[in-house]
């Protein structure tokens, strides 16, 4: 697993838009977790996309979960084999 990638898995979840934490503490988790992302070279390995799928948090996170799964969208296996949390996600965004 590339650095990039295991930095970005290293922070967990996605925060969610509803976090209880001061307003500046979210924003910086956010525009950390959204800087790493960015950093991310494309596409990814199908490992890689299975391990960043898991890092999907409950909501959008201010839209930073749209581009984590175009991430994971790139890997050369992603619609044969799309990562559980990747199509839980989808389903749920796109039914709404």
């Amino acid at each position: 697993m590339r650095p990039e990638v295991a930095e970005f898995i290293a922070l967990g979840k996605l925060p969610s838009e509803d976090d209880d934490r001061p307003d500046e503490v979210v924003e910086a988790a956010i525009d950390r977790a959204a800087d790493l992302l960015g950093r991310i070279p494309r596409p990814v390995t199908d490992e890689e996309a299975h391990a960043l799928a898991e890092c999907i948090g409950e909501d959008l996170c201010f839209g930073v979960v749209w581009t984590l799964l175009h991430t994971v969208e790139t890997a050369p296996h992603a619609r044969e084999d799309q990562p559980e949390a990747a199509r839980r996600r989808r389903a749920g965004l796109t039914s709404q």
